[in-house]
């Protein structure tokens, strides 16, 4: 008779080990993370400081620009289906829709209320219980801002399967808190790569990308940049003072 297989287990100690080398790899990788949020913010915000306003002027004068060729006759008006005002009132509407959300059920605010009194971050033993705790409520406050009961029940559910759920003091309660963080971790990891390809896969990454090259071959793409709305400006004032001058 064949003998039952049987599953071989993990040493504790082994498991123990591989949690201290996953939470060393998720602190890299949260400060990987928070350095490149930081940079490209960083850079975002310069952006817009130097170089935003210039770009708003030009297209101010874009638009005068084509009001006067309208004008004059050298181009034709805008089909009424193409009036800039309608396609503004119609996003201004779906503005207005989106941010008047109906009021919450009461399924939500249960559901918010369970999660909110499970997660307080009051409740924690220690500080990075603490922090996942708030991290998670803040997580909860944006899913009940947005009337998005799923979103709420898998917070739940993610928490309900945390280490912070195993109460006991016992040996193999204390096993089960350590393999649930492990998967939190492995989880974790997995949520660190996705956000960190989205930020490599955005446009303000691709502008630091030929900064950063333009900056190895010894020149400013900043400065470029800024020289160059100049001149756009510079040109659309020109042909502006033409048109109204008539010539």
């Amino acid at each position: 008779m064949t003998q039952p297989v049987a599953i071989q287990l993990a040493p504790p100690d082994a498991e123990r080990a591989r949690l201290r080398s996953l939470e060393l790899d998720l602190a890299a990788r949260e400060a990987d993370l928070a350095a490149l949020k930081n940079e490209l913010h960083g850079l975002q915000s310069r952006y817009l400081r130097e170089i935003g306003d210039f770009y708003a002027q030009l297209s101010a004068l874009e638009a005068a620009v084509d009001e006067a060729e309208i004008r004059a006759g050298l181009r034709p008006a805008f089909e009424a289906d193409e009036e800039p005002g309608e396609e503004a009132s119609s996003s201004e509407a779906d503005a207005h829709s989106c941010s008047n959300r109906g009021a919450p059920s009461d399924d939500l605010k249960r559901v918010f209320r369970d999660l909110a009194k499970a997660i307080h971050p009051d409740l924690a033993e220690d500080e990075p219980a603490r922090c996942r705790r708030h991290s998670l409520m803040a997580e909860a406050n944006r899913a009940y801002a947005e009337r998005d009961e799923d979103r709420l029940r898998l917070i739940m559910r993610a928490w309900e399967r945390s280490p912070e759920t195993v109460l006991d003091d016992d040996p193999e309660a204390g096993r089960a808190r350590v393999q649930r963080r492990i998967a939190d971790i492995d989880a974790r990891l997995v949520m660190i790569e996705a956000e960190l390809s989205d930020l490599r896969a955005s446009a303000i990454w691709r502008l630091k990308g030929r900064i950063d090259e333009a900056r190895a071959q010894g020149w400013d793409l900043f400065a470029e940049m800024i020289l160059q709305v100049k001149r756009e400006i510079a040109r659309a004032t020109v042909r502006l003072q033409k048109l109204r001058a008539g010539v």
